[in-house]
């Protein structure tokens, strides 16, 4: 193996190592990034997921309810079809934008009361 090669090699797989560690989980819900911004005033009002097609063939993107924010999720396709659900997606974010290694559907996360409220 020449040197240029081996170095080519070891670069590649220094890189990929540092995006393995720089993987994160994050739970919440596929909606879009218009209506996850402008439509609901918090994350427990989730729009239905025909809103959701709606706005993002108006041009809209799928993203991700986590927090108080929408991060757009990369690739849309693999999104689309959790529009509405409640996910676990882990992957890395990159400039405001994750980018899905894993999603997968979890069960709604209800609300729970505190004695003496």
């Amino acid at each position: 193996m020449t040197r240029s090669l081996f170095a080519v090699l070891l670069l590649l797989s220094s890189g990929l190592a540092g995006l393995a560690q720089d993987q994160k989980t994050w739970d919440g819900f596929v909606t879009d990034t218009h209506c996850g911004t402008h439509c609901q005033r918090t994350s427990a009002m989730t729009p239905d997921r025909a809103c959701v097609r709606r706005c993002v063939r108006q041009g809209s993107l799928y993203g991700l309810w986590y927090g108080n924010d929408v991060y757009v999720l990369e690739p849309q396709a693999r999104a689309a079809k959790f529009a509405a659900g409640n996910v676990r997606v882990t992957g890395s974010m990159v400039d405001g934008t994750i980018h899905i290694q894993s999603i997968a559907r979890i069960p709604e996360q209800k609300a729970t009361s505190h004695p003496g409220q």
